[in-house]
């Protein structure tokens, strides 16, 4: 009796095949999705410091803190410049200028280690970039605030 579940040897070797290949075009298409980690380069170059933002406002960086940079380098290098205005002289004085490392996370947030071969300082901050503009939000556990940078 010839029903419709009767499958030839030969009807066999040609569903295999297209089977392979049905599993492989859903694979492809039900693949993970790439986390929002931003890993398209983004950060990669020189970014100098803009402006401050917390609860009290937008205070705009003077000449001096405008000297402050982070430099994402391929080889998930961090360069960094920190600046400070002498409260008796008001020059500006060059505070830290040292390498760390810096590192995508999920959800848009990176880690930036400031820290040195003894000692770590990692700080793990969102982070959206918009044109030329790169904002940082870090919330250390009182309160969010947030770091521009233009990029150069």
């Amino acid at each position: 009796m010839h029903g419709r579940f009767n499958i030839s040897p030969n009807q066999v070797k040609m569903k295999k095949p297209l089977l392979i290949l049905l599993l492989a075009i859903g694979c492809t298409f039900t693949s993970c999705k790439q986390d929002d980690s931003g890993d398209n380069g983004d950060l990669l170059g020189t970014w100098s410091l803009t402006a401050y933002i917390d609860d009290d406002g937008e205070v705009l960086a003077n000449e001096c803190q405008s000297m402050d940079i982070l430099r994402f380098k391929d080889g998930n290098v961090l360069d960094y410049e920190y600046h400070s205005t002498d409260s008796a002289s008001g020059d500006c004085i060059e505070g830290t200028h040292d390498s760390g490392s810096w590192s995508y996370l999920f959800n848009s947030k990176v880690q930036l280690d400031h820290g040195t071969e003894e000692k770590s300082n990692i700080m793990v901050a969102k982070y959206k970039v918009s044109g030329d503009v790169l904002t940082l939000t870090f919330d250390e556990g009182n309160g969010e605030y947030h770091k521009k940078y233009k990029k150069e």
